[in-house]
């Protein structure tokens, strides 16, 4: 009984690997190439296995760009404070920027993404849609406890506020790539939102909190 459990999960445990492996390498094809010009030739090469054994993990290239993006997606939000936590909800934007910017294909990725997708034919449009729709929700709940408790210098609406604030992130990390020396995301973004939250952490405590607090759950 207990050898057949552990053989039964060798193999799965080795398709996992695989699936992970194809997915890393189609998440560089996709940041190279965008979703219309990349091949499922492509990210077999780049996987190095064969088309056929590709098909057989992900049947179509609409499949495995929706494995990309939950992968992302996952990672992130295992970076983000719970639901409603005010300040903490801030602070692990910081986070999640600071996770981006170790890993710069993603950051290509989702700004070739983001802007093919745009289009409502893009297989990710709806995804990316309800993704700007729940983190502009995400953040205007955090400033309205913000204000409520007058720690919020803004006379702009909270909606308002969340818009601006993902713009600038993704501004920010978008001209980070064209610049890295000069662009400093993370500086930049706490500049900005100190001016909106005046008793936002320094950011060397906003950094440290983050090396020493535990991985906060899932949004």
């Amino acid at each position: 009984m207990s050898t057949g459990s552990s053989g039964a999960r060798g193999p799965y445990a080795k398709t996992a690997m695989v699936r992970q492996h194809i997915v890393a390498s189609a998440t560089e094809v996709f940041s190279e190439f965008g979703y219309w010009a990349t091949t499922m030739k492509e990210v077999a090469a780049r996987a190095g296995i064969s088309q056929r054994g590709l098909a057989h993990h992900f049947a179509e290239k609409a499949e495995l760009l929706g494995a990309v993006i939950e992968a992302r997606d996952e990672a992130s939000s295992q970076l983000m404070a719970p639901y409603g936590n005010a300040l903490e909800s801030i602070l692990s934007m910081f986070a999640v920027v600071s996770d981006n910017i170790r890993r710069p294909g993603l950051v290509e990725l989702y700004s070739v993404l983001t802007a093919e997708a745009a289009s409502a034919q893009h297989p990710a449009h709806d995804h990316y849609r309800e993704r700007y729709t729940a983190l502009r929700q995400y953040l205007l709940v955090a400033f309205e406890s913000l204000r409520e408790q007058g720690e919020l210098n803004s006379a702009m609406q909270s909606d308002a506020l969340a818009i601006g604030v993902i713009a600038v992130i993704d501004g920010l990390q978008l001209q980070w790539l064209y610049d890295k020396r000069t662009v400093d995301v993370e500086q930049i973004l706490h500049a900005f939102l100190t001016t909106i939250i005046p008793r936002l952490p320094a950011l060397p405590d906003v950094r440290r909190n983050r090396t020493t607090s535990p991985t906060p759950p899932a949004m």
